[in-house]
Parts: structure tokens; C-alpha cells; sequence
């Protein structure tokens, strides 16, 4: 179908008759803005768009098509599979307006809003489509049960700071920390925002929680369970600790992944496992040497392929009872606190349920050495895997400066409380 000339400032996307264009809502630095989609070669969209003249992939955001009715530029949210035939029936809409076949509607406020149901359904489509598992089961559960029963407006774009307010009152009614209704307000904000109201908040709405110092390792710890642990549990828990990998990245993790001639591990995608890193990702992660020794005796050991995993369980498949390992062995070294009582009931008196023992603390442990011994916070962040710098500095507050304490043991306060 031919492009006809136009005024807009899309004029780089594809553009049918009748002045629609496609385009996506992507993100760049802070904010959200509209771009033009570049289509491949064969005329189908793979998040490529034009930004500032320059071609770049964008995964994130949504699809629209755009056009212009009486000089007002309208759009319509739509999916990456739909948009080209959505912006080819709209294109025949408008030329048969033009032609006086139809009758130009004239849209109304509401009909320009989009009812909250709605809102919710497609972000979650996109969430699934974009976003791990996990994440999509979190985000249903926050926009699918607690703002549908919280929100009492009909239109996502009427969306007000007392909205936000009451949406935070409901969470807390159901019994839900400060630390999680936080987290929750921050995925219906971005709900929010995509449909034009930003900034609902105010600095002091807030939830206020107490940020933890993240728990580590102690080293005397760590000795006591690698002393009772077995080979292959001694092998993996070393490894999380030496590699500071996240559990699913631990699962499938394969021998291909090391390379024992410069000892580095890498985080990669597996297509046959539907396994992709966070944040779509992939890094490289450097190990101790004698941690690569270990790893290379354990594949002649396993006399395992280059495509097997190094942590697979009895039949070969992604294991995910290795939280299940750490509290085990945990036991067996006696370092139970005999105290806490998981929230299904099972006391760690009696059983491998220590609270205080649980896999993803190696990551923290991981980070706050490396960040200890002098590492810098960017190349940790590297290692890590982390976009944010922010999520990275969490760690420096269970930092203990190793020159720091020596000035405070040769100190003069020292003496005084000797």
C-alpha cells in the first residue's frame, strides 16, 4: 500500500494511507517516548525502532498505530503480531471517510480512555510476552486481584494520588508488608504511566520500611558446611559462592559455559530449557583457579558432555531442590539457630528449615567479599548482572573496610575500652 505524504513526526515509520503510522512506546534513559518501528527486510516488525536517526532494538514498551482525525492525532494500543493489519483496516476506515462511504466519528473523552480491565489485560499480555515467568505471576497478583478489587475508577487515565493512596491501604488490609506494598506500588504505577499519569505520588506517600542490611556468610560458617557437605554438594555450593549466580542461572549453567583456560563462567540463554538471563542478559563471571580445578575434576569425574549440566539432578534436568541442599547441609554442621518457623510450620529444631540458611545469600556473600577486597562497585555490578547501580549498592552497607579496621583497632579509642 502506498505511503502517502504527511506532516507528522513519525514521517520514519511505516506509514499506510491516510496518514497511519506505526509506532512504539519505548523507554530511554528515565522516560517513555514514541519512536518510529523500523521493519525488517520481509515487512515484519522485530522491535526495531529509529531513535535520534539511529536504529536500536527495544524489546520493552507497546505497539500503536497513529493517525490524525480534524488535525487531532489519535492512537490505539495494539500488539507486534496485530499492528500492521490494525494499521491497514484503520487505513481503509480513513479513506472511506474520506470518500464519504462512512460517516467520521467524531471520538468522545471517554471513548479516547481505556477502561482499567483493559489496562490490566494488556500490560499483563505484555509482561508474559516480555518478562519471566515469575514476574508475570507476581504482577498478576498485584494488578490482576489487588487493584481490580481496590480501584474504583473506570478509566486507567483518571487515575488520581488518592487511587494510589487507597490501592496501598488495600495491601496493607490483607496483611502485606511495607517492604512488599512498595514493590506493588511501583508496578501499578507503571501501569499508570503508560496511560499518561505519571508522578501520582508525592515524596512522603511513600510506604517506609527498614532497608536490611543484606545477611552473609560468615567464614566460620561456610567452613563448618564444607566440612560435613558431600563431593557433589561441596561442588555446587562453592560454585554459587565463588560465581555469585542467581538460582535459575545455577540450574543451567553447562560445562560449555566454563572456560578453564581463563577461568570464566558465563550466564547464557538455553533454548532448550526456555531458559533466557535476567534482564535478557548474557555475562561473564571470572572464578577462583582452584574453583575451575575443582569444576574440571567434576566433569571427568561425571565423565559429563559439553552440553550437560554442571548441576543437573539424577536424570539430567534443571534442579530446583538446591535451597533445599544448602538447609541440609546446614543441619548436618549443628548451625540450625533451633529457633525460627517457617510459614508453613516446620521448625528448624527439628529439620533442615533454618531460616538463616538459604541459598541466595551466597550472592550476597559474593558481592559484599568482592566489594571488601577492593573490587569496584561498576565491575561487581558487571558480575552480577545487575542494570541498576542501585541494586548493587545495597551491599555496601555490610561492608567492613579492612583499613578501616585496622585504623580502629590502632586507634586511641581503642585503649580507652580495652
Amino acid at each position: 500500500m502506498p505511503a502517502l505524504k504527511s506532516r507528522n513526526p513519525h514521517r520514519d515509520a511505516p506509514e499506510y494511507a491516510d496518514r497511519v503510522n506505526l509506532i512504539k512506546k519505548i523507554k530511554i534513559g528515565k522516560d517513555w517516548r514514541f519512536a518510529p518501528i523500523v521493519p525488517e527486510a520481509n515487512g515484519r516488525l522485530k522491535d526495531k525502532v529509529r531513535v535520534n536517526g539511529q536504529v536500536e532494538v527495544h524489546i520493552e514498551g507497546s505497539y500503536y498505530i497513529e493517525w490524525w482525525v480534524s488535525g487531532r492525532r489519535l492512537r490505539e494500543a495494539t500488539t507486534r503480531e496485530d499492528a500492521i493489519e490494525c494499521a491497514r483496516h484503520k487505513s481503509v476506515e480513513l479513506r472511506a471517510i474520506r470518500a464519504g462511504l462512512i460517516a467520521s466519528p467524531e471520538p468522545s473523552p471517554a471513548e479516547a480512555k481505556t477502561p482499567i480491565g483493559d489496562a490490566i489485560d494488556d500490560y499483563l499480555k505484555y509482561v508474559k510476552m516480555q518478562r519471566k515467568k515469575r514476574t508475570h505471576l507476581t504482577y498478576r497478583y498485584t494488578l490482576d486481584v489487588l487493584l481490580r478489587a481496590s480501584y474504583k475508577r473506570k478509566y486507567a487515565e483518571d487515575a488520581t494520588r488518592q487511587d494510589a493512596i487507597d490501592f496501598m491501604t488495600y495491601c496493607y488490609e490483607q496483611g502485606l508488608g511495607a517492604r512488599t506494598v512498595y514493590d506493588k506500588v511501583v508496578t501499578v504505577l507503571q501501569l499508570f504511566k503508560r496511560h499518561g499519569r505519571e508522578k501520582l505520588l508525592e515524596k512522603g506517600d511513600w510506604p517506609s520500611y527498614v532497608d536490611t542490611i543484606r545477611p552473609i556468610y560468615e567464614p566460620e560458617e561456610l567452613t563448618a558446611m564444607f566440612k560435613v557437605a558431600t563431593e557433589d554438594e561441596a561442588d555446587m555450593l562453592k560454585f554459587i559462592l565463588g560465581s555469585g549466580f542467581r538460582d535459575q542461572e545455577i540450574r543451567y549453567v553447562e560445562y560449555l559455559d566454563l572456560d578453564s583456560n581463563h577461568d570464566l563462567v558465563r550466564v547464557t540463554a538455553k533454548k532448550e530449557w526456555d531458559f533466557t538471563p535476567k534482564n535478557w542478559e548474557e555475562r561473564i563471571v571470572p572464578l577462583p583457579h582452584v574453583l575451575m580445578e575443582r569444576l574440571t575434576k567434576r566433569k571427568e569425574r561425571k565423565k559429563a558432555r559439553p552440553h550437560d549440566l554442571v548441576f543437573g539432578n539424577t536424570r539430567g534436568n534443571p534442579d530446583s531442590e538446591m535451597d533445599t541442599v544448602v538447609k541440609r547441609v546446614a543441619e548436618r554442621a549443628s548451625l540450625n539457630c533451633g529457633r525460627c518457623v517457617t510459614e508453613h510450620g516446620n521448625k528448624c529444631a527439628e529439620g533442615p528449615y533454618c531460616m538463616n540458611f538459604f541459598l541466595h545469600k551466597f550472592r550476597h556473600t559474593f558481592a559484599t567479599n568482592h566489594l571488601r577486597d577492593g573490587v569496584d562497585i561498576r565491575t561487581v555490578q558487571a558480575w552480577l548482572g545487575h542494570r541498576d547501580i542501585k541494586s548493587t549498592m545495597v551491599y555496601l552497607k555490610g561492608i567492613r573496610s579492612k583499613d578501616a579496621a585496622h585504623k580502629v583497632n590502632n586507634g586511641e579509642l581503642a585503649s580507652m575500652v580495652a
